[in-house]
């Protein structure tokens, strides 16, 4: 059973039903740069010389991708001046990433909606994809991608308060009233949730499969993901920095995620580490990605 196949058996996640949800809503697509260097990447003649001329030709996607290479998130020697450097020395996968991360911070409006901070949300959302990269790095697995997967696992949220506030709006109030988690509220009144939208997304834009089961799995408790066998990817960072997320909001949530870390092997001084080393590391990467966070 492939990566995909088990997220979809086991979130009944349906393109079909999610078509029918959003069929009078107008959902953004996947920056045209974007879904072209997908198309190419899939080829399996494709080469660096085809990509280059295809990144510098969207001047947004290359300075971001500029300002990432020279960021404390890669930490190469020496300054990269030019799109060719960069690719030589971060690797197409590296590339597709940091242009999956650019879809988002481009696609995403600020919904303008009493109670939602936009500034927040890229922050908390900055700081998960930090978290994720690093406990992926101290697992041994796709760090880059896990960055990125991280990056995306909200992406519904905005989209939602913006193009359907009308029905969203309900479980918005709940959910600022409550103590509840995003998630339980919607799974309530709505009996669908974030994450799940947020896969359909990432599968309409044709990401790759881990993209659109780290998103949609975002929510689910590390004992689940590790009992799907899902746990030796990025699927699990991801899912660890939302919980991470929330926990270090509310400080009396802590033993959850320590609990939920211990899953991957995670001790608490080593989850500490990890946080602190990811949150001074926010500000500067929101500098890099060119967008405001608190």
């Amino acid at each position: 059973m492939n990566l995909l196949k088990k997220f979809l058996d086991y979130a009944r996640f349906s393109t079909g039903d999610f078509e029918k949800l959003f069929a009078n809503v107008e959902m953004p697509p996947c920056p045209k740069v974007v879904a072209t260097l997908m198309q190419k990447l899939e080829e399996p003649d494709t080469n660096i010389d085809q990509i280059v001329p295809l990144l510098e030709s969207d001047a947004s996607l290359a300075a971001q991708i500029l300002r990432l290479a020279n960021s404390a998130l890669f930490g190469l020697a020496g300054k990269v001046t030019s799109i060719a450097k960069a690719v030589a020395l971060l690797g197409l996968t590296e590339i597709r990433n940091i242009a999956i991360g650019y879809a988002m911070t481009t696609t995403v409006k600020d919904p303008a909606k009493e109670g939602f901070q936009m500034e927040r949300y890229w922050s908390d959302s900055i700081f998960r994809a930090i978290f994720s990269k690093k406990v992926a790095e101290h697992l041994g697995v796709e760090s880059d991608e896990a960055f990125s997967a991280a990056l995306l696992q909200d992406i519904a949220i905005p989209i939602l308060m913006d193009r359907w506030f009308n029905l969203y709006k309900d479980v918005f109030e709940t959910w600022l009233q409550s103590d509840r988690r995003l998630h339980e509220v919607e799974d309530q009144i709505l009996a669908w949730n974030h994450a799940q939208a947020g896969a359909w997304i990432s599968k309409s834009w044709q990401l790759p499969d881990i993209f659109t089961c780290s998103i949609g799995l975002h929510v689910t408790s590390l004992d689940e993901i590790k009992r799907l066998n899902l746990g030796d990817n990025v699927v699990g960072p991801v899912a660890l920095s939302n919980k991470v997320s929330v926990a270090f909001q509310d400080r009396s949530s802590m033993k959850e995620a320590e609990l939920e870390a211990k899953s991957l092997g995670i001790d608490g001084d080593t989850l500490q580490e990890l946080f602190e080393e990811s949150k001074d590391l926010v500000s500067s990467i929101a500098d890099a990605l060119g967008i405001r966070a608190v």
